[in-house]
């Protein structure tokens, strides 16, 4: 049962403090608010219009100028209940527009504000001059422009000359770290199964709330990717059509990192494409969309490796070209639950393996906090690799630490991520020691080893006291999250 709704809104408080105090302030406020598809951008506008006086305008998709017109005159007419205006381009829809919201408290939405916008700048400029000349008068005036569309968002309203000192706030919706997402469960599942459905979905909040919290994982998999007109299964299409106009080298640059991470002139390589600009481009779209991360390997000698790694950083992503696109023309015949364990089989326990890596990654604040760690010793952190040597018959596959922490005080903290069930001993102490011997950090660092792990510690490795950390599930989805906003 859905349960992202406005009766409960899951998180997001930093994000809604925000818009809070820009609704209550004594000054003209214009604010931009922007992130991926299903992130929650919408739920979280919506927290907000509580009065007659509060006007939410949403955009149709993929329709003229003209169109787009009629839709907000008819949205502008039921909002205020009043007679439907008559206007022929976007000056005359502000016109009408403006008697509603010149005195007074007002909070102001246009939501999918690039769809509004039909993809050009126009719009933009006229918006400009009504924010200046008319709107911003008005001291008890909220504008939000919205929009999922990162790349239109970044060029034309963020980055824009033309909107310049003019934004008052900004956001960027992220995905909801593992303690506020595990909110969506409640309580009905063990912590080694939300992270499943964390390393498949993401902190998505339209995903995770199309989960059952009372079904286990392989029920919730069977019903909504791997049965016939399932949720998922046109989830990519729509996805990618929404944020790209063609999609098809998009796909093939997801697709092959869904394979492996790789650098710009390896993908370039295995896609056949020039590394040039052209390539570059896509992937900086990708970047922006969040779909991809691009990391440069963090140096603590000065010097050494400079390959930036590329990887695909949303888990719906990586699982769609896994397992679904592979086995499309089996789910779509398919109405029987089963099929996600026959298709999955063990390699699922491979897949999880790697996974897990990103999912602590993308909650490393919370397991620093865990670890007792301040936020304010890091000095960088991110994954440490070497890329394999790309002679040909070379056995050299090359060496990453799953984390790497630099802190204050030449301090580096090394973290290890298993996902296992099966019982972790003093094999582990081998494969980090060789990782820490190849940092080779300079004399005066400490180099402290924190594991972060599912399953169980052996005594030996436990009482070896090798480790400086130990964290279990129970650290990342350690929650000081409500289960609603104030």
């Amino acid at each position: 049962m859905p349960i992202y709704t406005q009766s409960m809104f899951v998180g997001r408080e930093n994000e809604f403090k925000i818009i809070q105090e820009a609704v209550a302030s004594n000054r003209a406020e214009f604010g931009i608010v922007y992130g991926r598809r299903r992130i929650g951008k919408s739920a979280l506008l919506m927290q907000f219009k509580k009065h007659k006086s509060d006007l939410y305008f949403e955009a149709l998709q993929k329709v003229s100028t003209l169109k787009q017109i009629d839709h907000f005159t008819d949205q502008l007419a039921r909002e205020t209940h009043t007679p439907k205006i008559l206007a022929r381009n976007w000056k005359e829809a502000f016109d009408g527009l403006t008697p509603h919201i010149q005195r007074g408290r007002h909070y102001i939405v246009f939501d999918e504000f690039p769809w509004m916008a039909s993809g050009r700048t126009e719009l933009v400029s006229i918006l400009k001059f009504y924010w200046d000349m008319i709107w911003k008068k008005n001291p008890k005036l909220t504008l939000v422009l919205c929009g999922s569309v990162t790349s239109f968002m970044l060029k034309h309203l963020i980055h824009s000359q033309a909107l310049h000192n003019r934004k008052t706030f900004e956001i960027k919706l992220e995905p909801l770290p593992a303690n506020e997402a595990a909110l969506f469960f409640k309580k009905y599942r063990s912590n080694f199964e939300m992270a499943k459905f964390l390393m498949v979905f993401g902190g998505i909040p339209k995903y995770l709330e199309q989960l059952d919290p009372t079904q286990s994982f392989t029920s919730n998999m069977d019903r909504l990717c791997f049965t016939k007109n399932s949720f998922f299964m046109t989830e990519f299409e729509t996805l990618f059509k929404e944020q790209f106009k063609v999609i098809k080298t998009y796909e093939t640059i997801a697709e092959a990192l869904a394979k492996h991470s790789d650098s710009k002139e390896g993908l370039a390589e295995r896609i056949q494409m020039k590394p040039g600009g052209g390539l570059s481009g896509y992937i900086q779209a990708l970047e922006q969309a969040d779909f991809v991360k691009v990391f440069s390997p963090l140096s603590i000698r000065g010097g050494g490796e400079k390959t930036k790694k590329i990887v695909l950083w949303d888990e719906w992503l990586r699982f769609y070209f896994s397992y679904l696109k592979p086995n499309k023309h089996v789910i779509e015949m398919n109405t029987k639950p089963g099929l996600f364990q026959q298709l999955a089989g063990k390699s699922i326990d491979t897949y999880f393996g790697l996974a897990f890596e990103r999912l602590c990654m993308k909650n490393l604040p919370g397991l620093l906090s865990a670890a007792g760690i301040p936020l304010n010793e890091i000095l960088g952190y991110g994954p440490f690799f070497r890329q394999p040597a790309r002679k040909k018959g070379s056995k050299d596959v090359g060496l990453q630490i799953d984390i790497l922490v630099h802190r204050q005080g030449h301090v580096l903290t090394v973290m290890e991520c298993k996902f296992l069930t099966s019982p972790i001993g003093l094999s582990i102490v081998q494969d980090v020691e060789r990782k820490v011997a190849f940092l080779k950090p300079k004399k005066f660092y400490t180099v402290e080893k924190m594991l972060v792990c599912t399953g169980p510690i052996t005594r030996d490795l436990q009482q070896s006291g090798y480790f400086h950390k130990i964290l279990d599930l129970d650290a990342l989805f350690a929650s000081k999250a409500k289960s609603g906003c104030p």
